[in-house]
Parts: structure tokens; C-alpha cells; sequence
């Protein structure tokens, strides 16, 4: 496990708050309009914030990392932090820790994370 590894999500408002987190503690970032929501485990309890950012960019910070995986355009997940997937080729749904919505995983993800999990 990657124990005592911090990452940076970098906000790119002009006030911009990065948010430095334990990558064990990443669950997983959803792109929305003009922002990320990233969700993550703070103190046991699963956490949302905000970033000003793109997808895109949080891939390029967090390119290092083979756990965190891009599962769909609006996605990207810890495979560590996976409990529980189903599904079929057609894609996938994931659970993600104490997280309570599934993630989805596009069909043409599907087999990248089939490695993973496997």
C-alpha cells in the first residue's frame, strides 16, 4: 500500500484551494461543468469537496499513480479503494469504501479494469 503518499489536487481559481489528501484516502474525482468533486475519506468519514479544475489536469497530476484509473469520461477512481464491482462487458458499477453512490465504468474501460481487479 502507498502509505504516507500525499496528493495534490491543484484548484485553478484565482483563490485557489488545493486540496492535499493521503492518496489512500481517495475514493474517487467526477468531473462536473467547471469543476471536479472529489471524494474522500477524512477522519473515517467520506468527504466532498470542490476543486475549480479538469479532469484532464487531476490525470496529469496524478499520472504517477497506477491505482488511480480512469473508469469513464466523467471518472476516475482508486482501485484501491474498491469493494465491490458488478457488471458485465457492457460495464461496469463500483463501490468505492464507506462511499454510497457506484461509480460507472464505460464499456471501453471495462477491460483495462478487468486487470485490475482480476
Amino acid at each position: 500500500a502507498q502509505t504516507d503518499i500525499l496528493v495534490t489536487i491543484h484548484d485553478t481559481s484565482v483563490r485557489g484551494n488545493d486540496l492535499q489528501l493521503p492518496i489512500n484516502d481517495l475514493l474517487y474525482i467526477e468531473a462536473q461543468k467547471n469543476n471536479v468533486a472529489v471524494c474522500y475519506v477524512n477522519e473515517g468519514k467520506v468527504t466532498h469537496a470542490e476543486i475549480h479544475t479538469t479532469l484532464a489536469a487531476v490525470l496529469d497530476d496524478l499520472q504517477a499513480y497506477e491505482n488511480i484509473f480512469q473508469c469513464h469520461r466523467s471518472f476516475v477512481v482508486n482501485v484501491n479503494n474498491i469493494t465491490s464491482a458488478r457488471g458485465n462487458s457492457n460495464g461496469y458499477q463500483l463501490r468505492l469504501g464507506k462511499c454510497p453512490s457506484s461509480i460507472p465504468v464505460s464499456r471501453q474501460y471495462v477491460p483495462k479494469l478487468k486487470a485490475f481487479i482480476a
